[in-house]
């Protein structure tokens, strides 16, 4: 059983494109984002981070990530779910 650790975090881009995303260091995620070692984010670089949860349990990640990628481009939605979990970035979704 594994007991590491994730953070699930929220990346935007200048085009207010959102990706969710999760990962043991989301700081270390972004920079690997923005160095284009991801196929799918490559293109819509540079990215900023928007919100980052504190760290969870594998199953408490995967189940906060599928409930931001269903709401991302809901600006409220997105507030309401990542305000339960507010040990992140003290930044307000704009």
């Amino acid at each position: 059983m594994s007991t590491n650790l994730y953070q699930v975090y929220i990346l935007k881009n200048r085009m207010n494109r959102r990706f969710v995303g999760k990962a043991e260091d989301a700081e270390t995620e972004l920079q690997a984002h923005n160095k284009g070692q991801y196929k799918g984010t490559k293109p819509f670089k540079p990215w900023q981070m928007e919100w980052y949860s504190e760290p969870l349990s594998r199953n408490d990640a995967l189940r906060l990530e599928e409930s931001l990628r269903k709401h991302k481009t809901n600006t409220q939605m997105l507030e309401s779910i990542t305000h339960k979990h507010d040990m992140g970035m003290d930044k307000k979704f704009k």
